[in-house]
């Protein structure tokens, strides 16, 4: 009897399998520098420059920027300015010594001027003169080394105005335009108050010193005047065109290059950040030891200690402790640092920055990109032409105010005045140049000796100083050359090989 095989049915509980969802991850973001809009807006890197009058004034200011921040056009305005305006000299012509000697008092204070107008020349293109005009008292005039005048009336303040306080009407029928200057609502407000600013601040003095030097300009605003038209000979622009009143600036056709250049750097400088600013990926857990929702406290204990490592008062140790599981993983993020170390993505811009500007390596840095390939007399023919009609420009300012001091003063006659040449040859040439004028006399002692630095009256007198002392001492005045005459004395020097003959005796 097969026994009889029974399967007793039973409850088989069978629980719910529960899903872990895996651990989301977490960002900190710290502060990168950047803000929407601001100076990485793209808008601000492709905008092209226009000449309407809005523009040229932002032109101004972008010019005045690189002219600060760039390396390469601040160092060749610097030289051009250095290079370009070179010393005044007066000629005396029918001056007396004492009316000769006024104009060389004030030399120096016109040199430093010139030089500040050559630099706005380049920088804006527009130069605006406001000279004013004071009589001095005798002690003054005698602290300038100028005697026999009771009283002198010289400059007493020379300044430039801001171009970008200016605006520039073009004429219909004269060839010259008008100029206005729009007055700034701070000073509008302080004029028409006597002398106190918006915040309340009082400057009377100032107030007063505007009412003594510019009487006019005071009494058109306090008529409601907020343009003011300017009646100024000696103002330059540099380059018209003929679409607009505005000048040039020198800077001009470089500003896309300096902007270029400029991205690049920002390029650099967000890589670098991105280095000192690296992303520090914590990990916890792999394929075999998830961490899930459930394992919320490993991922706190971690921040903590990260957390109380950074915000710490006390001076830490350079290596950290941190504890944890085997599961973790520390990894640092750092961008590609390639481009960063690459500096030859600055080679072609830089070349069009000096392009742009017309100016030579050379003579700037004293040297070449490539070596032997520019030879510094013909490199420097176009920055000198440009130079020179910096110069030409420039003198119309010192003969204005020149002429206006012979006026004021009653002088007779007007010194001419000019700019010393601009020498960048070799010294060489220079100097066999020089000598080959002189030897024709085509030049005087008095220039030969200026051309080296020296003085032809200070020298003459050293030298009448030096004959007295070698004529004393018995030295001759020049040294023996080779095949020099050899000096002879018939009554002591004997006759070589025969003896001196017996003087006869007078009978």
């Amino acid at each position: 009897m097969e026994e009889d095989q029974t399967i007793n049915d039973s409850t088989i509980t069978v629980e719910p399998i529960k899903l872990s969802k895996l651990k989301k991850a977490e960002a900190s973001f710290g502060s990168m520098g950047l803000t929407a809009g601001g100076d990485w807006s793209p808008d601000e890197v492709d905008k092209m420059e226009t000449y309407s009058l809005k523009e040229f004034h932002k032109c101004i200011d972008q010019c005045r920027f690189f002219y600060r921040k760039d390396p390469i056009a601040g160092t060749i305005l610097n030289k051009m300015v250095e290079i370009g305006v070179s010393k005044l000299v007066f000629d005396k012509g029918k001056l007396s010594d004492n009316e000769f000697r006024v104009f060389e008092a004030i030399q120096e204070k016109l040199q430093e001027y010139i030089e500040n107008c050559a630099l706005e020349y380049l920088i804006s293109g527009l130069i605006i003169p406001e000279i004013k005009y004071a009589t001095l008292t005798k002690e003054q005039v005698f602290d300038l080394g100028v005697k026999k005048y009771q009283t002198l009336t010289l400059p007493v303040s020379m300044w430039l105005r801001d171009p970008r306080t200016i605006k520039i009407n073009s004429s219909m029928v004269l060839d010259e335009p008008s100029y206005y200057v729009i007055l700034p609502e701070e000073l509008v407000s302080f004029i028409m108050n006597r002398g106190t600013y918006p915040d309340g601040n009082k400057d009377i003095v100032l107030y007063n010193q505007l009412l003594t030097y510019y009487p006019e300009f005071v009494q058109q605003v306090l008529d409601g005047n907020k343009e003011i038209l300017l009646e100024n000979k000696l103002i330059i622009r540099r380059k018209v065109l003929s679409d607009s009143p505005y000048p040039t600036p020198f800077l001009y056709g470089s500003i896309e290059a300096l902007k270029h250049k400029r991205n690049l750097r920002r390029m650099d400088y967000s890589i670098a950040s991105r280095v000192i600013t690296a992303i520090m990926l914590i990990k916890l857990g792999n394929d075999e030891f998830p961490i899930t929702e459930d394992d919320e406290d490993a991922f706190t204990a971690i921040r903590s200690q990260m957390t109380w490592r950074n915000t710490s008062s006390r001076n830490m140790e350079r290596i950290f402790q941190l504890f944890a599981n085997h599961t973790l993983e520390i990894e640092w993020v750092y961008p590609n640092t390639e481009v960063l170390l690459n500096d030859k993505k600055y080679a072609e811009v830089n070349q069009d920055i000096f392009l742009g500007m017309g100016f030579p390596r050379i003579l700037t840095t004293g040297e070449t990109e490539r070596t032997q390939t520019s030879d510094p007399e013909f490199a420097s023919i176009s920055p000198v032409k440009t130079m020179e009609k910096m110069q030409r420009e420039l003198l119309s300012i010192v003969k204005g105010i020149i002429r206006e001091i012979t006026k004021l003063n009653n002088l007779k006659y007007i010194p001419e005045v000019r700019f010393s040449p601009i020498n960048l040859n070799t010294f060489n040439n220079f100097v066999n140049a020089m000598s080959a004028l002189y030897d024709t006399g085509n030049i005087s002692r008095t220039s030969y000796d200026t051309a080296f630095g020296y003085n032809w009256e200070e020298e003459l007198a050293l030298k009448i100083v030096e004959k007295d002392k070698l004529e004393a001492s018995g030295i001759e005045e020049f040294a023996p050359q080779p095949f020099s005459p050899q000096p002879s004395n018939t009554k002591t020097a004997p006759t070589q090989g025969k003896k001196p003959k017996k003087e006869e005796k007078e009978e």
